[in-house]
């Protein structure tokens, strides 16, 4: 069966590709790339059938929705020609840039950057070869700007990233306790601490209609991130930086770390069950002698400083071991 080739479009047919990335200060927004390519495309009789438009993503970025919809496009034969406000827009790489403008072109579709007219001679592909370079310098610039940024603020303890349950932004942009949300963590550091289930913390809370810091249920792997956390004792940490005390602690440190030795030993009792139905004595059965614990092996092992036997999978024969 043959498969039926995309019909071709007008050789007048554009499309309109914009970009707009949040981290970019001085960035057109998507209304004025937009208008600037319609007015170039008025100007050379150009009939624009799609406009695509990607909204605070980064040009370093391939996961660009609307872009990669454009590119399937091209390559199905919809139209000729892709106008965009300038070179930057289509990749801040240089070689993603050169990457997917030889893509577009091998599907017969032309790249037009409607405020950077390079020619189309050798003099002008190595003048837009030398902007999408400065394209690169810059935004790997920006990106290290943008990172010391980040960092300087983490030093002096304002808040990055996600705001973890309990905590909220203060006026100062640093830390500030949320209370009604710290008594609910408080709650659930004690309630772990005198044995209570995950399980049954999670139904009571989702009962009283409390819901996690994303706005969602709580379940059993709710706690994981939560019970670890060590901002609720005051440490602050961003990327690289850790301060002690670098925000308002919302739990006692000796709580906390009874609440990770229960949580240790939480994960070594799921780690047994796994094996449950292999070895049914494991954490169970201890050397009388010497009081070296037992442990479930396929063959005979040497354990502790007497003769002990080890008890095997089932159906094999336990055999005793000197030491």
């Amino acid at each position: 069966m043959k498969t039926k080739k995309p019909e071709t479009a007008e050789g007048n047919i554009c499309v309109v590709y914009a970009r707009y990335s949040s981290h970019a200060q001085n960035d057109a927004s998507i209304e004025q790339q937009v208008a600037e390519c319609r007015e170039y495309a008025a100007a050379h009789d150009l009939k624009i059938s799609e406009i695509y438009a990607d909204r605070a993503v980064s040009g370093r970025s391939d996961r660009r929705p609307e872009f990669q919809k454009m590119i399937r496009h091209a390559e199905a034969g919809r139209f000729q020609i892709v106008l965009t406000y300038k070179s930057n827009r289509i990749a801040r790489n240089m070689l993603d840039a050169l990457r997917y403008e030889e893509r577009l072109e091998k599907a017969g579709v032309k790249v037009v950057y409607c405020k950077e007219n390079f020619g189309d001679n050798a003099a002008g592909r190595l003048a837009l070869r030398m902007m999408m370079s400065l394209n690169e310098f810059y935004s790997e610039n920006m990106a290290e700007d943008i990172r010391r940024g980040l960092i300087d603020g983490a030093k002096q303890g304002k808040v990055m990233g996600c705001i973890p349950l309990g905590y909220r932004k203060g006026e100062d942009g640093c830390f500030a306790i949320d209370e009604p949300k710290a008594e609910i963590v408080r709650e659930i550091f004690r309630r772990v601490s005198e044995n209570e289930t995950l399980a049954s913390i999670a139904d009571d809370l989702n009962a009283r209609g409390i819901l996690t810091q994303y706005k969602k249920p709580w379940g059993k792997n709710s706690f994981s991130t939560l019970l670890t956390n060590e901002r609720y004792i005051g440490v602050y940490k961003f990327a690289e930086v850790r301060i002690e005390g670098g925000m308002p602690a919302i739990i006692t440190r000796s709580l906390f770390e009874e609440v990770q030795e229960k949580v240790r030993r939480r994960q070594e009792v799921a780690g047994r069950r796994r094996d449950f139905a292999e070895y049914l004595l494991t954490g169970k059965a201890f050397c009388a002698k010497c009081g070296s614990p037992m442990a479930g092996s396929p063959a005979p092992a040497k354990m502790g400083r007497c003769t002990v036997t080890t008890f095997a999978r089932p159906g094999a024969k336990n055999t005793p071991v000197k030491s």
